[in-house]
């Protein structure tokens, strides 16, 4: 499927390439309708989000949804997703936490610090993909994101 401005975009943060490159596989496979970016460190998520806003310009569009790893070089997940849930324009983009680490405390901070779901990356490749299939389906058609371009409407239009 072509890439389209209603299309949902999803932030990858993913310092491992060999990770990077099965999610997107993954996700072609599987036909899901999503455009993929990715950062490879929190540093460059940070970046984008202090990035100015230009006067008489439409504003960037946000990712309608973040997958990040919590182990990246440098500044790790954790400063992320502080910085995502402080934002004025990000704090409404859910966060899913992709990551190898299955301690519960890692599980327990990120749930307290605004991570919407939280997945543990197998190592088992079939196991990978399963997991990754799981959250597509979640996000992708169980759910209804927010708007791609970080606007919200005026008002309610109903409940």
């Amino acid at each position: 499927m072509p890439p389209s401005s209603t299309q949902p975009s999803f932030l990858v943060v993913e310092d491992s390439d060999e990770d990077f490159v099965a999610l997107e596989r993954i996700l072609r496979r599987a036909n899901a309708p999503a455009r993929l970016q990715r950062c490879t460190s929190a540093e460059q998520v940070l970046a984008m989000m202090r990035a100015p806003l230009i006067p008489d310009r439409t504003p960037p569009e946000l990712p309608s949804l973040i997958v990040l790893d919590l182990n990246l070089p440098g500044l790790n997940g954790r400063t992320v997703l502080t910085a995502v849930r402080e934002h004025p324009r990000f704090k409404t983009v859910p966060v899913v936490i992709f990551s190898t680490s299955s301690n519960p405390q890692d599980i327990a901070w990120c749930y307290e610090n605004g991570a919407n779901s939280y997945h543990v990356k197998e190592m088992d490749y079939t196991a990978f993909k399963r997991g990754v299939e799981m959250l597509v389906a979640y996000w992708l058609e169980a759910v209804r994101l927010p708007p791609a371009s970080g606007s919200l409407p005026a008002s309610p239009s109903g409940s």
